[in-house]
């Protein structure tokens, strides 16, 4: 359990980890569904299969439960994304890295990136999606715990290696606008918008491979562009 979950655990219950999870999963299904303001406590509860007090036990409010559901999507993210951002992060602690060696990295962290958001077989199951979808329409405080998690894992490694190709100082707001703007190449994948134009429900394992090779050969024309321009 990382810290982005305990900041909103009331304290450790070992014997009730399985009813705490259970409730979890049960709130997100829930807050995906019906909103916050539409959940309420008994509601949760039913749906959990627990008594009322349990949530209070737990949680301590409908908004502590919220938090931390918003916190256990941001964790699983993060675990997810984890293993290849510490992979990049040991690459940089090195010295000598090449731009062949650098774009590597960053596609890497653009694949896993991609497996996330768009990958069947990966990404986060449709109720995280949604209830998350509704945090960013409801502009919930909550959302702070995952954009650290996202911040830290993703971001963060990307705007190293992009620093690092631009010759640009990891702070600088064009490298952080440059970051960012790879990054959304991704992105526009998490939008319903993109599935109808492709005319399908899901993104098949042939446009799986597509969208990884056209990102990769995009990102590189960018890194190009923009070191042809300052030269």
């Amino acid at each position: 359990m990382t810290k982005l979950a305990a900041r909103y655990r009331p304290g450790t219950y070992p014997r009730g980890e399985d009813t705490r999870r259970r409730i979890l999963e049960a709130a997100i299904e829930v807050f995906a569904r019906d909103g916050y303001e539409g959940a309420s406590t008994r509601k949760l509860a039913e749906e959990a299969g627990v008594n009322l007090p349990a949530i209070q036990y737990y949680f301590g409010s409908k908004e502590g439960l919220y938090r931390a559901a918003i916190a256990h999507i941001g964790e699983q993210i993060e675990q997810q994304l984890a293993p290849v951002a510490e992979h990049v992060r040991a690459a940089l602690a090195g010295s000598g890295l090449a731009r062949g060696e650098l774009l590597g990295l960053l596609y890497a962290m653009l694949d896993a990136f991609v497996a996330l958001v768009v990958d069947k077989k990966q990404q986060q199951p449709a109720s995280r999606r949604l209830l998350i979808a509704r945090a960013e329409a409801e502009c919930s405080a909550a959302l702070d715990l995952l954009h650290d998690a996202v911040a830290k894992q993703l971001v963060g490694p990307c705007g190293a290696l992009v620093a690092k190709l631009l010759d640009r100082p990891v702070e600088d707001e064009e490298t952080v606008l440059r970051t960012l703007t790879i990054l959304g190449q991704v992105t526009i994948f998490c939008n319903k918008g993109a599935l109808r134009t492709l005319g399908c429900k899901d993104i098949s394992e042939k446009q799986l491979a597509s969208i990884r090779a056209i990102l990769r050969q995009q990102t590189a024309a960018i890194i190009g562009a923009v070191k042809e321009v300052a030269q």
